[in-house]
């Protein structure tokens, strides 16, 4: 979880978040823990309880933590859309729960080393960091719901 000394107070912060204030996103994001979804504080979804609510100063916390991102607001875009090669990266991301390795990338048209800049400018961690992060939070919630660890191990690309 983010440190609360370089975040807005917990009351300014919810006031933002209730109040859709867009002039907060990018200086804190909050998961919604009953669902395990993050979003920015301006997010047309509607509101949960404050006692559902975590914040991060980033995405890379949140999706370290196992969240996983709202597909309204779309946090891990930076103002709008991301670029088209970057977002066939994160279908193919989507798309299997196994590494990817770069000679896949490069199959896809994607070159390994500009998706790697372009995750650590943008979200603060590598494609492959951002991929296992969201293999991991989907692990976490398979292991939520009851499913065997050695079910979830192997179903989730790690060994």
């Amino acid at each position: 979880m983010a440190d609360m000394n370089t975040m807005p107070s917990v009351r300014e912060m919810q006031r933002a978040y209730l109040g859709k204030d867009a002039s907060y996103d990018g200086i804190f994001f909050l998961g919604v823990r009953t669902t395990g979804i993050f979003c920015r504080p301006s997010c047309p979804a509607r509101k949960p309880l404050p006692k559902n609510v975590a914040y991060f100063s980033n995405v890379r916390e949140a999706l370290f933590a196992g969240y996983r991102p709202c597909k309204r607001c779309r946090p891990l875009d930076t103002n709008g859309q991301p670029p088209k090669w970057v977002s066939a990266a994160l279908a193919l991301a989507g798309s299997t729960s196994e590494k990817i390795k770069d000679s896949e990338l490069r199959r896809s048209g994607i070159d390994p080393f500009r998706i790697r800049r372009y995750f650590r400018k943008h979200y603060g961690m590598t494609f492959q960091a951002y991929c296992r992060s969201q293999r991991m939070g989907t692990a976490l919630d398979q292991l939520r719901r009851g499913t065997g660890l050695d079910d979830v191990a192997l179903g989730n690309g790690f060994e």
